[in-house]
């Protein structure tokens, strides 16, 4: 008898031994997660105190019963049960908060951007690789663009080829095709422009060797109180999949203006093949869509030149940014105007006059189609902004974001960059949570008269659609965002 109670005694001390440690790393981690929870900064200022306030009445209940001995044992244990439940919360807290944290880092780092040329040969051919070509001539464009030249020295460093200039890139195309031209140099905007002018090129060639330029990455953001004060952010929309350091053509070009004192979100859309001045040249003209050859700073400097506007911040997407985030939402409703199916995109896809419900891909191809519509692009600007208002609402109207976010957050780290400032998120993110305000969104679109030009990125010889500017559509966008940006103001004074 005297053994069993020697034995209770020890156990019982054994256990309140293990509690005490317990307690300890069970404070710690509640300090940790108090911590990152602080240090995160997206919750408003009373569900900080809520939830600090609910933290410290459980670590009251529970913690003496651990460290102290004199509580009884059933106390203990039901401390103990309710601490590790607590320890776990803490834990994905933790986790879930410091992936917020990088995923902010992530898609504020100004990344090197990267502009790939091709060398191209005829489908079916043996070349492959630099080592295929040493010693070969290969034809390439006529053009002075810097990047054509540090592209050109590159491809000589990895194989000793000699060049041939060639001043038409239709000449290019058909060379390849033909057999007159075993191998092409040409950067992948022009390698674009070829596949779009000539149907069968895409298929008739192949890619032998690939090297990638360097992109002056450049911090361009012109910040100001985002919770205060009215601001604008582009958004380039690119032509490419995977990852968001490839420069490529800006295929959706949209000024997102935001005054967060009213919770008015204006959406201007810029037709992509909007004629205008290169700023990086000596007046050289191209379409709009082409800037993004060039980097988003180029396509930036485009738009504040043709609307007299600061872009204070920019947002960079492409076609794996709409899909994944679309998916990542569980899918969004839009509101068509017509009833139509989409055309070269490998799966037609139909949608119908109403709300449709689309997923990933379906919300891809709605942003995308335009030959369908008697007004081509316009249209297709509207769909874009369609979209992108029911991404918009999804995430701000619900519990979308809450319920969903890992999931929103894993989705889109690698495939979106912007600009502005980490601890300016936050603050947005803050302002939201404090309160829940509803924003009031509108639409508009620049027009323009469809034509064909010389553009700078095709070279001399190859005209192009264009849409010439509409100068009474460009200043009144303009003078509608100044208004958004400048209501508030007068009940402020």
């Amino acid at each position: 008898m005297r053994q069993d109670n020697a034995k209770k005694k020890k156990s019982g001390a054994g256990f309140r031994m293990f509690t005490k440690v317990w307690s300890i790393l069970y404070v710690l981690v509640t300090a940790a997660f108090l911590g990152f929870l602080v240090y995160m900064d997206v919750l408003a200022t009373k569900y900080v105190c809520m939830i600090i306030g609910v933290i410290a009445v459980l670590l009251l209940l529970t913690f003496p019963a651990l460290f102290f001995k004199n509580f009884k044992n059933s106390r203990r244990v039901i401390s103990l049960v309710i601490s590790i439940a607590l320890i776990g919360a803490y834990g994905a807290g933790i986790a879930y908060m410091n992936g917020t944290i990088d995923f902010f880092h992530k898609i504020t780092t100004v990344k090197e951007q990267t502009e790939p040329y091709y060398v191209l040969a005829k489908a079916g051919s043996a070349y492959d690789g630099a080592a295929s070509i040493q010693d070969k001539t290969v034809q390439t464009f006529l053009t002075n663009e810097i990047n054509y030249s540090e592209a050109k020295n590159m491809l000589k460093e990895e194989a000793a080829v000699t060049y041939e200039m060639i001043e038409d890139l239709s000449a290019l195309a058909s060379g390849t095709l033909d057999g007159t031209y075993e191998l092409i140099f040409i950067s992948e905007a022009h390698y674009t422009t070829m596949c779009s002018e000539n149907s069968s090129f895409k298929e008739g060639s192949k890619i032998v060797h690939t090297v990638k330029v360097p992109i002056e990455a450049a911090d361009i953001a012109k910040s100001v109180n985002v919770t205060e004060d009215a601001f604008n952010i582009y958004v380039s929309g690119l032509d490419t999949e995977g990852s968001i350091d490839v420069v490529s053509r800006s295929d959706v070009n949209m000024i997102v203006t935001v005054n967060p004192k009213t919770h008015k979100v204006l959406l201007t859309s810029i037709p992509r093949d909007y004629y205008l001045e290169l700023p990086g040249t000596d007046g050289a003209k191209d379409k709009l869509t082409h800037t993004g050859v060039h980097g988003i700073k180029e396509t930036v400097a485009a738009i504040e030149k043709l609307t007299g506007l600061d872009m204070n911040y920019y947002v960079k997407v492409n076609y794996t940014t709409v899909t994944s985030l679309v998916d990542a939402i569980g899918g969004i409703d839009v509101e068509s105007d017509y009833t139509f199916v989409t055309h070269g995109m490998g799966v037609y896809y139909e949608f119908y006059e109403g709300t449709n419900y689309l997923d990933g891909a379906r919300a891809l191809a709605f942003a995308r189609e335009r030959k369908s519509f008697s007004d081509g692009d316009l249209q297709r600007n509207k769909n874009q902004q369609k979209v992108l208002e029911g991404v918009l609402k999804k995430a701000l109207s619900s519990t979308t974001i809450l319920t969903r976010y890992t999931t929103i957050l894993n989705a889109i780290e690698d495939c979106v960059e912007i600009n502005m400032a980490q601890d300016d998120i936050r603050r947005l993110i803050k302002m939201q949570t404090d309160g829940m305000p509803s924003w009031d969104i509108e639409k508009q679109s620049m027009i323009g008269q469809s034509s064909s030009e010389v553009c700078y990125l095709d070279g001399m010889n190859l005209y192009a659609s264009v849409v010439l500017q509409d100068q009474e559509s460009i200043v009144s966008a303009v003078d509608r965002i100044i208004a958004v940006m400048e209501d508030g103001k007068e009940a402020e004074s």
